[in-house]
C-alpha cells in the first residue's frame, strides 16, 4: 500500500524542525516541505522539499490533486496571509485534512514601549508623526511604504543583500540571518543611534533579540499585529500534530 503523503507549507524554522520530528516519529509517511523561497536559504532535511510558489488557491489545489496529499500543514509566517489564504480554500475543496503550525505572538514586558498597530499603514503614519531615527525589521517586500519620508534616516535588517537600490530616501543596511543576539542588537541601536523600532508580530525566538535591546536601551517599537488568521485548527505543540496526524489516519 502506497504511503500516505503528508504536505507541510514550510518557510520557518519551526516548519523545518516539525518535518524533522515527523520523519522521525511518523517514516511511515512520505513528507514533503514546500518553500515559496523568498530568501534563497532553505535548510537540508531529511524528506522531500520543493521551492517555488502554486499561483495561488487553483495551483495548490491542482498539486495535491497531482500528488495525492492526504494531509496539509500550513507552518507558513505568520504574516503569509496568500499562503495561509490558499490552503485553507485548498483544503475544504479537497475534503483534506488541514492544520495550521504558528508560533505564538509576542506579548509587551514590563517596561516595553509599544504602540501596537494593525497594518503597515498604520506603522507609517507612526513613523512619519514621531519621525526619529528607524530600525526597520520587516523584510524587504514592503520597506516601499516607507518610500516617501525623506527625512527619517532608515537602519534595515536584511536575510540577504540587495540587488538594487531599496526604496527608501535615506538608509543603510545590515545583513544577517537569526538567531540574533541582544548585546549585538543592543550596540546596533546605540551605533546608529536608533529611537525607533518597526517589527511585525512574528514570535519566536530567533529574532526576539531586538524587542531586549529596545527595551533595555529605552528606545519604543512600533508593532505591527498579525493579520487576521484563516478559519482553520491551529497548534503550536508538537505532540499534538502526531496526535492530529493518527486522529486522521496516518
Amino acid at each position: 500500500m502506497p504511503a500516505k503523503k503528508l504536505l507541510i507549507l514550510g518557510g520557518t524554522g519551526e516548519a523545518a524542525e516539525l518535518a524533522r520530528e515527523v520523519v522521525q516519529m511518523m517514516p511511515q509517511l512520505d513528507v514533503t516541505v514546500s518553500y515559496f523561497g523568498v530568501t534563497g536559504h532553505q535548510p537540508e532535511l531529511p524528506c522531500h522539499t520543493r521551492v517555488g510558489g502554486f499561483g495561488g488557491p487553483e495551483g495548490l489545489i491542482a498539486y495535491m490533486t497531482q500528488e495525492g496529499v492526504n494531509f496539509l500543514i500550513d507552518a507558513t509566517h505568520p504574516f503569509a496571509e496568500k499562503i495561509s489564504m490558499s490552503a485553507y480554500v485548498a483544503s475544504n475543496a479537497l475534503q483534506c485534512p488541514v492544520l495550521a503550525f504558528k508560533r505564538p505572538p509576542w506579548v509587551p514586558q514590563l517596561k516595553d514601549k509599544w504602540l501596537e498597530v494593525a497594518n503597515m499603514a498604520d506603522a507609517v503614519e507612526a513613523v512619519e508623526r514621531l519621525g526619529k531615527e528607524t530600525f526597520l525589521t520587516i523584510g524587504v517586500k514592503e520597506l516601499s511604504a516607507f518610500a516617501d519620508i525623506p527625512d527619517v534616516n532608515f537602519l534595515v535588517r536584511l536575510m540577504n543583500e540587495p540587488k538594487e537600490k531599496l526604496p527608501l530616501t535615506n538608509y543603510k543596511t545590515v545583513i544577517g540571518r537569526p538567531p540574533f543576539d541582544v548585546e549585538d542588537d543592543r550596540k546596533l541601536i546605540r551605533d546608529h543611534r536608533i529611537r525607533l523600532l518597526v517589527t511585525k508580530n512574528s514570535g519566536g525566538d530567533q529574532t526576539k533579540s531586538k524587542l531586549e535591546a529596545a527595551r533595555l536601551e529605552g528606545i519604543a517599537v512600533i508593532m505591527i499585529e498579525r493579520p487576521a488568521p484563516e478559519p482553520m485548527e491551529e497548534t503550536f505543540d508538537y505532540k499534538y500534530v502526531f496526535q492530529w496526524l493518527n486522529a486522521y489516519g496516518a
